[in-house]
């Protein structure tokens, strides 16, 4: 079916699944279990993996999984996957689950799921895999926001121990539970750590593995979410229903033959639901002795209780080091909460993007040192979903300069276009320019001033800006937090994003008005490394709208004129590389 000469695009890697709920997958309130769903989602993602790299792929990590609806039995689960990206030897793959009710003729959303794999050879070794080449303007979205998943992926444990070190959640008092009697423990009023411990112990055996023995990874998920639910029900005291799954990372493979130990434990509990983390290894029996133990992963499981009209115990950890989990689990906690309101592509909001998902309108977040790396990739991929809209109307047009809106919803968004015809500009050093909104104050007149007051990292910054107001005496000021991404491939374009924020240095004072910006910035387009246009973005908050509706209405031309400012300032700055 898949010939050598295949072209590679994500279409071609669409893999698409459907699984009928039978009485062997569901728990006893007859839904379905879910590390019977985890296995699902990673056959299926698996098989999109190996249709692009035409090897046997394996798990790496696994993002955050939310599951939004429980699947009965009966229902019909869909899946569907794809890839999203290729890196060097690993890939992302995007899968989602919806279920259909047959009964009522319904379909709705149940997770979206991100997962890395690597494909390995006949001698277990990493493969290099075949470039992808994104062939529509949603394919190269998806390409661009992987690489923002990447980031959040590789500081998840650094972000976490930030997030420790400035946060010191509430002391336990051990003292005062050292006074629980073990009576009070047998009245259900206290539960200690160690009493919702579970082992397992499971034979990997060829049902369970691909045709090279490495034990798929959904497998794997399988066994620590059954062992996580025993913990959870221990709590609980009933049956626990699975609502989300903390970033799962391999640390090594399993082959058949091994014996799987599967820990988990609650580490914390709050109010009507817990994490429980759990803890994979792995040995196997050599020339008549037990082989070393290896680490193969590590999760954690967030669970809701099914009773919430129940009052349950009170969660109280036993040493030293279920204080640290304990400690740890609020950490994280926190953590998804800004990854799945921060990060998420597709949120309700009242502006919504047909092709990409739902573009968040929200209002400023505080930015600290636990967050800053979501809200930075938050800040990309807002304007790269804004970026990848179409039904642009233009407004005017001068020779070089072209205003165009989109109004959805209420919501109203602008465009602003500046085309290099005759001059030639070096990409990298417009983008130079338009990074760094200190200069901005030298070519933009309604900007009075702009100073640097947060470096985050080499692409990422907070500025302070002070801006006329089109109506008033009194100047408007911005927080923004703007974060900078050059191509990564040829076809690529350089992207400035903005976005508001808060920090706590810079509160609102009555000497300006401070102002919202949901999301702008702009799209350097290049070919050869010549900049072609520069399109400036903005999501236009009620606060600058009026900014806009001046020129819509045809009483200025104020963004024409500020964008010609622009091309003289990059003219005398930069210079005309027509000669090059």
């Amino acid at each position: 079916m898949e010939g050598t000469n295949t072209e590679l695009t994500p279409s071609f890697t669409t893999i698409s699944m459907n699984q009928v709920v039978r009485s062997a997958h569901v728990n006893k309130c007859n839904h379905l279990d879910g590390g019977q769903l985890l296995k699902w989602v990673d056959i299926c993602a698996c098989l999109s993996a190996e249709r692009l790299a035409a090897y046997p792929c394996v798990t790496v990590s696994v993002d955050d999984l939310y599951f939004e609806q429980e699947i009965k039995l009966g229902d019909v689960l869909s899946l569907k996957a794809k890839v999203n990206r290729v890196f060097n030897t690993s890939m992302e793959v995007g899968v989602k689950a919806f279920c259909e009710s047959l009964r009522n003729n319904t379909r709705v959303l149940v997770c979206k799921a991100y997962i890395t794999f690597v494909a390995l050879d006949k001698q277990a070794k990493k493969v290099k895999l075949p470039c992808m080449e994104c062939t529509s303007d949603s394919q190269q979205v998806r390409f661009a926001l992987a690489s923002e998943r990447r980031r959040v992926r590789i500081s998840h444990s650094t972000t976490v121990q930030k997030l420790l070190d400035d946060y010191e959640p509430t002391p336990i008092n051990m003292k005062a539970y050292d006074r629980v009697t073990d009576d009070v423990f047998k009245s259900n009023r206290y539960v200690k750590g160690a009493d919702t411990s579970v082992e397992s112990v499971e034979l990997v055996l060829p049902p369970h593995a691909n045709h090279h023995g490495n034990t798929f990874g959904g497998q794997i998920m399988a066994w620590m979410e059954n062992n996580a639910s025993i913990s959870a029900g221990r709590y609980f005291g009933s049956e626990a229903t699975l609502k989300s799954v903390d970033m799962v990372h391999f640390k090594g493979p399993s082959t058949v033959g091994d014996r799987v130990v599967i820990h988990s434990t609650v580490n914390n509990a709050f109010k009507n639901s817990l994490e429980v983390g759990v803890r994979v290894e792995a040995y196997r029996y050599e020339d008549g002795r037990t082989g070393p133990t290896r680490h193969i992963n590590s999760a954690f499981f967030t669970y809701d209780a099914t009773e919430d009209h129940r009052e349950f115990p009170t969660f109280i950890p036993i040493n030293e080091e279920g204080e640290r989990r304990m400690k740890e689990a609020c950490a994280r906690r926190k953590l998804r909460f800004d990854r799945r309101y921060s990060l998420s592509q597709e949120t309700s909001s009242t502006s919504s993007i047909s092709s990409c998902g739902d573009l968040p309108r929200r209002s400023s977040i505080m930015i600290n040192s636990s967050n800053s790396t979501m809200l930075c990739c938050s800040n990309i991929i807002t304007f790269s979903q804004l970026a990848s809209l179409r039904d642009w109307k233009v407004i005017s047009s001068t020779g070089e300069t072209e205003l165009a809106t989109r109004e959805k919803d209420g919501v109203l968004s602008f465009r602003v276009t500046l085309n290099f015809n005759k001059h030639k500009y070096d990409a990298g050093k417009v983008f130079k320019v338009l990074r760094n909104p200190t200069l901005r104050p030298l070519w933009d007149s309604m900007m009075q001033s702009c100073d640097e007051v947060s470096c985050v990292s080499r692409d990422d910054s907070v500025y302070h800006l002070i801006v006329r107001s089109p109506d008033v005496e009194k100047s408007n000021d911005f927080v923004l937090l703007v974060s900078s991404r050059v191509p990564e491939t040829e076809s690529g374009s350089y992207k400035v994003a903005m976005r508001s924020v808060e920090l706590s240095s810079f509160p609102e004072t009555e000497e300006y008005q401070r102002m919202i910006n949901t999301c702008s910035g702009f799209l350097i387009s290049s070919k050869k490394n010549i900049c072609t246009k520069i399109v400036y973005y903005n999501n236009a908050s009620a606060q600058i709208a009026s900014y806009i509706t001046r020129d819509m209405a045809g009483l200025s031309k104020k963004y024409h004129t500020t964008f010609t400012s622009l091309h003289k300032y990059l003219n005398e700055h930069i210079g005309n590389n027509s000669n090059l």
